[in-house]
């Protein structure tokens, strides 16, 4: 790769719509909501008990997966948010490399840091 182009408010407005699509998931699969699930079950008594005990054990062997899946959504958000901000401020670090040899090759009049690092097409 020869060139990066990273907008930090594009990461940033999709950091956040992804933080709130992750709360949405949360509250979808909160523990209150699969109660609410066997709960409902519960109306048939012994003709739908077979039914609530099988979807019990589904949400149970299942809710290790859900936890992989959101511990990957947050540390996603948490990595590619902070690959942004290492981005932007290694952007302000060469900035201010330039901006120092700038007034030092105009103090001594040898540009060779340019030369040897300036921006090149």
């Amino acid at each position: 790769m020869t060139q990066w182009k990273v907008d930090p408010d594009a990461v940033k407005a999709i950091m956040v719509n992804v933080a709130a699509d992750q709360g949405e998931l949360g509250a979808a699969l909160s523990e209150d909501g699969f109660q609410g699930v066997l709960d409902a079950l519960v109306w048939g008594r012994d003709l739908t008990a077979c039914v609530s005990t099988a979807v019990n054990a589904v949400f149970t062997d299942q809710s290790a997966n859900l936890q992989n899946i959101g511990n990957r959504i947050n540390a996603g958000i948490i990595g590619v948010s902070n690959a942004a901000i290492a981005f932007q401020n290694s952007q302000e670090d060469m900035c201010d490399s330039f901006q120092a040899e700038l007034l030092l090759s105009a103090e001594t009049g040898d540009f060779t840091y340019f030369a040897d690092n300036g921006y090149q097409e």
